[in-house]
Formats: structure tokens, sequence, C-alpha cells
């Protein structure tokens, strides 16, 4: 009988997930515990990280896990490496999510950045009275604790901070509107976006709604140092459950 990993992270580990669980296969969904209200399921999860590689290979031997998908989140990059590791350590099939990027559509205003501190520098060039929409994660806004810019910051939980003039806290978990985005941007009169090439189909209206009103975005891109050897979605849970069905 099969046990299978999913390492979430993802509107599509949810999915994949879903779909495991309707077809009776025995999954445990593995969240980031990121975030303190994760979606409600009716299926197996658990929260946290693994305690480094050698946790990771603790938790798949006590679980008998015999399959592996990482849905990760294209920038968690350290677990997916060491999936990568164990997987091939232990010889537990491995499926991996390739979620591609977004890619710059014509009247789009992409300013290219390949990494976190790269983009705090080009914020510093920005004019003071610039007004920016940070959408990166909460990770990485200390970065820009004290950028001279008016900045409204989104994430899924509040984030606490000490209180500024001109820093503005806001939530929301997607799938996010364009006309929802539009609204957003206009009332607050943002002058630039800033936010990860993740290609999530679920946060892409920001990005619609960015190049509707001519608003330029610096888009951090995804630092991979190795290829991958991925599948989109569709493919990769049909090649799963084929595979699944072969090897009862």
């Amino acid at each position: 009988m099969h046990k299978i990993l999913i390492i979430g992270g993802t509107a599509e580990g949810f999915k994949i997930a879903s779909s495991l669980n309707e077809n009776n296969y025995s999954s445990v969904l593995s969240l980031q515990g990121n975030t303190l209200q994760p979606r409600q399921v009716n299926y197996a999860t658990r929260s946290g990280g693994f305690g480094g590689i050698d946790g990771l290979k603790n938790y798949l031997n006590n679980n008998c896990i015999n399959v592996i998908i990482d849905a990760s989140h294209p920038y968690s990059t350290q677990i997916s490496n060491n999936i990568k590791l164990a997987a091939r350590e232990l010889k537990i099939k491995l499926f991996i999510l390739h979620r591609p990027e977004w890619q710059k559509k014509y009247f789009d205003q992409w300013v290219h950045t390949n990494s976190f501190n790269n983009t705090r520098a080009i914020v510093e060039t920005l004019p003071r009275e610039s007004r920016l929409f940070l959408t990166i994660g909460k990770k990485y806004i200390p970065l820009f604790s004290d950028c001279k810019q008016w900045l409204m910051i989104r994430t899924i939980d509040p984030y606490i901070a000490q209180p500024q003039g001109n820093r503005k806290y806001i939530t929301g978990r997607g799938p996010f509107h364009v006309s929802q985005e539009l609204i957003l941007l206009r009332e607050n009169k943002i002058t630039h976006l800033v936010s990860r090439n993740s290609g999530s189909i679920e946060t892409y209206a920001k990005v619609e709604a960015a190049r509707i009103l001519g608003i330029e975005i610096i888009m951090i891109d995804r630092n991979e140092n190795t290829p991958r050897k991925s599948s989109q979605i569709d493919v990769l849970m049909k090649d799963t459950l084929s595979y699944l069905g072969r090897n009862k």
C-alpha cells in the first residue's frame, strides 16, 4: 500500500491532496506552518518543518512514505533540495510540480531583479513620494523596514510591526480578482508593485491590474541554480495516478 507525502505551500498542493483523497489513496499534506489559519480540509495534514535533512529522513522512514510529491512554493528552495536528497538516498519515488513563471506581456512594465537584497537597492533609488505595494511574503518584510517611501504590505495573516505613518498593512488570501486589485491600487495611489514571480493563477490579478493602470512592477525572479525534472499539475497528476495504479 502506498503512503504519499505531499510537500505543500501552493494552491496546487491542496488540489493534489484533494484528488488523491478522492481516489482513496493514503496521503498527508505537509504545510509550512507560516499561517495562523490554514485552509480547512477533510484529509490528513501536518504542519511545520522536519528538522533539516536528517529530520526529514526520519519522518519518511517512521511513516513508511514510499511516494513524495513536491508541490512546494517555487521560492522554497531549501525544502525542495532536501526532498531530492532524501528521496534519492532512501530510494523513494519523487514527483515534482513545475509552476511556470508569469511571462511579461505587451504593456507590462517590469524591472527584473534576482534577489530581495537587490530589490531593496532598487527601491532605494525610487523617488521618496513613490507609493509601493509589496506582496513578497512576511519573511522579507524586515528588509524594507526603514524605506522612506509609503508602503502597503499584504500578507495572509496580520503582520505585527511598530506603527509607522508611511505604512499600511492589509491581509488577503487568493484567489484575487482583477476588479478588486484595480480598486485597491487606485484607492491607494500605488506607483510601484513589488512581487515575486510565483506563477500563481490565484495571485496573477495584481499583475493584470498593474498592466491596466500602467504601474511599474519590480519583479523578483526565481533563482533556481539547477533545473528540476518536473511537470505541470495536469501532467503530474496523470503520471502520479498512473504510477500508483501500476504499482499497487
